[in-house]
């Protein structure tokens, strides 16, 4: 069972408005010192796979969209003041993940991942396809985005088995 807000049509418009309205430029200056203050590792994941240039540029301003739709459907502003309502990814999720990847290999971690994020969330897998079908490298971006969520769902279901 996932623990990540399930994104709907209105927020997925909303986004897509604020987005279009402030620029996107604005919106991940924003995601950006969220991630910062809130959630570094998943930050340096998204860095990582995003990669440099104008189509790593494009693909994190797609993560960035990514995130904000989960944030935004938990119902969570942006800003240094906000406590993040997702979970906070750990290294030990991110070596966890890193691990199983290795034993599985990379499509099968991504044929899992993906599936997860289609029963938990298939708006956010409709936003992730649609931004994916647009790249010269689909596969990357699908990849990227199940990766992200992945962890963002490990995490939350270690947080919620972990004793408060």
């Amino acid at each position: 069972m996932s623990m990540l807000p399930r994104v709907t049509d209105p927020t997925r418009e909303r986004i897509s408005r604020e987005f279009d309205n402030l620029g996107p430029d604005v919106c991940m200056a924003d995601i950006r010192r969220d991630l910062d203050r809130h959630n570094p590792q998943l930050l340096d994941m998204a860095v990582k796979w995003a990669g440099e240039g104008k189509e790593g540029k494009k693909l994190f301003t797609a993560f960035g969209m990514f995130y904000r739709l989960l944030a935004a459907e938990a119902s969570a502003p942006l800003g240094p003041e906000a406590l993040s309502p997702l979970p906070q990814v750990s290294s030990e999720t991110r070596d966890q993940i890193i691990a199983r990847i290795s034993r599985i290999g990379d499509e099968q971690f991504c044929r899992e991942a993906i599936g997860n994020l289609e029963v938990a969330n298939p708006e956010l897998l409709q936003m992730a396809h649609g931004f994916a079908a647009e790249r010269p490298d689909y596969a990357r971006a699908m990849q990227g985005f199940a990766l992200l969520h992945e962890a963002l769902l490990i995490q939350s279901q270690s947080d919620r088995l972990r004793p408060h």
